[in-house]
């Protein structure tokens, strides 16, 4: 059994680094490809994951994922912008969420408890579609933080909220009209700032560790296991696992920039490039194989309403959330949504009546806005800034 499901594992893997290949000769972005290719896969051949998508992208891929995004952001460039990180995170997410919510609860597409539900999973920007674009296009340094450091805090926000949400909706006494306003809004915070400070608090000793080693294979696995202690330590205690990563990232590569603690840094960052970008690619192959084309017909009305929606809020975000014309543009294409609102869809309670339409309409989502918005992404920005 356990031969199998290396092999099938394997064999996922080689797949999914032929098409991001054939993708890159094509110039076709390798996300759309890898989404469309395994969805078609699965509608033809009903192909499966050899794990559990959900929790397996939650605690084995996501941490790595976000540590290696968290630990080559620009530090300067993140100090400089990090209101407007903060406020395209926060009040971008909950405007989506908000947005999506009232659209769906109103037009009766979903009960208002699914409506809320729906709207907290699929709020969050992708970071790993995003941030594998960014690596590949010359960008300036401050536009390129804003919508990595962006992609990453609203991961956080957004499941703060879904966690919020899920509660609302498995509740006997759910109130559409106030929805418990006073919880929503200090609840995320707490966890958001416990995560943070959590993780940097974790990554002290760890830098204190590493000037004691001169071994750069214990400082590359140094950093995986702060990678994910600070992810699953932040869990147990009910804060962000994403935010705990994240800080944990920016607060060891801040130590090391002020006071140089790595003698071979180098070797670490190649180490998480090569990491995040296999790890990219059999997420994407993964998420489309989840997604059957075939059903997503079976619910026109609620797919239209959430993707004008989705797309209407980010055209927002976009429009107040820059000054000129080409940043507003690449924060409209920078929107597209995927493998977390999947993984959080999968999560679901098997008691949540409209568990299926829910994820049918996130699927649906999250594989028009990879080709909608991910799409024209990379050339759009080659075209802007000249590559």
């Amino acid at each position: 059994m356990i031969e199998l499901t290396v092999l099938i594992f394997v064999g996922l893997l080689t797949m999914a680094l032929i098409i991001s290949i054939a993708a890159e000769r094509l110039r076709i972005p390798a996300a759309a490809a890898l989404v469309g290719v395994g969805a078609l896969i699965q509608a033809g051949f009903h192909l499966r994951t050899p794990f559990h998508f959900g929790p397996t992208l939650l605690y084995v891929f996501l941490p790595p994922l976000v540590f290696e995004a968290a630990w080559n952001i620009d530090l300067a460039a993140l100090t400089r912008n990090a209101l407007r990180i903060s406020l395209l995170a926060f009040i971008g997410t909950l405007a989506t969420a908000g947005s999506l919510t009232l659209t769906l609860g109103a037009s009766h597409a979903l009960s208002w408890p699914a409506a809320f539900l729906f709207g907290s999973i699929i709020a969050a920007t992708d970071p790993i579609a995003v941030v594998g674009v960014f690596r590949r296009v010359n960008i300036p340094s401050d536009i390129k933080t804003i919508i990595e450091g962006e992609s990453l805090a609203n991961d956080g926000v957004a499941v703060a909220l879904f966690g919020i949400a899920l509660g609302l909706a498995t509740s006997s006494n759910f109130d559409a009209s106030g929805l418990h306003l006073a919880t929503i809004t200090l609840l995320p915070f707490f966890e958001l700032w416990g995560g943070s400070i959590l993780g940097a608090t974790m990554a002290l000793p760890l830098y204190l560790a590493l000037r004691a080693t001169r071994s750069s294979e214990y400082e590359v696995a140094a950093t995986v296991a702060l990678a994910y202690l600070a992810y699953l330590s932040a869990s147990h205690f009910h804060l962000s696992g994403i935010f705990a990563t994240a800080a944990s990232a920016i607060t060891l590569r801040g130590l090391i920039a002020a006071r140089e603690g790595l003698l071979h840094r180098d070797d670490v960052d190649i180490f998480w490039n090569a990491s995040a970008s296999l790890a990219n690619t059999v997420l994407f192959f993964a998420s489309g194989l989840l997604i059957d084309p075939l059903t997503l017909g079976l619910h026109p009305g609620l797919i239209v309403l959430a993707l004008l929606s989705l797309i209407g809020a980010r055209a927002l975000i976009a429009y107040f959330g820059a000054r000129d014309t080409k940043t507003q543009a690449v924060l409209f294409l920078a929107g597209m949504r995927g493998a977390l609102p999947l993984a959080l869809a999968l999560a679901l309670p098997t008691t949540i009546a409209a568990r299926h339409l829910i994820f049918d309409g996130v699927a649906a989502a999250v594989i028009l806005t990879i080709v909608i918005q991910g799409g024209p992404l990379e050339p759009v920005l080659r075209w802007i800034y000249r590559e």
